[in-house]
């Protein structure tokens, strides 16, 4: 199987584990009981966990809650009401990764978090149609920028969007804020995959270590924060949203 055909399969398949997922996502489910039903679903879906490749980390899924912005660790955390839940999950079918994340909220939230959590969304929306052949990184990066910090948030500048296929996390790097110039930044190139991110809070900038897991990483002032992210592939004359 080609990789391109491997990775629009294997986006068919997360997109389906996602489906099956979202009715774990609720108040008082644990953490750890949404990784292990995400463990099950890749594998009954005909696939592997892609984060479990990644040296040192062991599961399949980052669960991240309110402060903590990515990486957070699967635990005995209970799900509460106004909570909001960044899942990440990726997978591997016919040898590459495709990688997603999406922010959802645990019962109800205010209006203020609806807000944020649209902008987000609806940047990510954008920012993909962006992904073409020879188009440069740059545009994507400056896009989103001004997109987040126009609506009021913050991009966190640490983490960033990535090329993806043959491993979870390639180069080039695809930042959510454009430092220098938009022509010195890479090219968009047919035949490969990219993740794209929108990882922002709503006043920090910045992460710190959350804890002692060696993995989470929250915002510094315990801001509210979300992660959007899919997986693009492109060809010569278009591109694939693949989840």
């Amino acid at each position: 199987m080609d990789k391109k055909t491997a990775m629009i399969v294997g986006g068919e398949k997360l997109r389906k584990v996602v489906s099956e997922l979202i009715p774990y996502l609720q108040v008082g489910t644990k953490l750890i009981d949404i990784e292990t039903n995400a463990t099950r679903l890749i594998r009954e879906n005909g696939g592997s966990p892609s984060f479990s490749t990644v040296p040192g980390y062991k599961w399949s899924t980052c669960l991240s809650v309110n402060e903590v912005v990515v990486h957070g660790v699967p635990n005995s955390y209970q799900l509460k009401e106004g909570d909001v839940l960044k899942l990440d999950i990726g997978i591997v079918y016919g040898g590459f990764h495709v990688d997603y994340s999406d922010t959802l909220p645990i019962g109800a939230v205010d209006n203020q978090v609806v807000r944020f959590l649209k902008v987000g969304r609806n940047t990510l929306r954008h920012a993909l149609t962006l992904v073409k052949n020879r188009i440069r990184i740059g545009v994507v990066s400056s896009y989103i920028q001004k997109n987040i910090e126009n609506a009021g948030y913050e991009v966190i500048h640490e983490l960033t969007g990535h090329a993806v296929g043959e491993e979870l996390h390639m180069e080039p790097y695809i930042p959510g804020v454009l430092e220098g110039s938009v022509d010195k930044t890479p090219y968009f190139r047919a035949g490969r995959a990219y993740a794209i991110e929108i990882i922002y809070s709503f006043k920090d900038n910045h992460v710190v270590l959350a804890n002692k897991d060696g993995w989470s990483l929250r915002t510094r002032s315990y801001s509210q924060s979300a992660c959007f992210e899919n997986t693009v592939y492109v060809d010569e004359e278009n591109s694939i949203q693949l989840v």
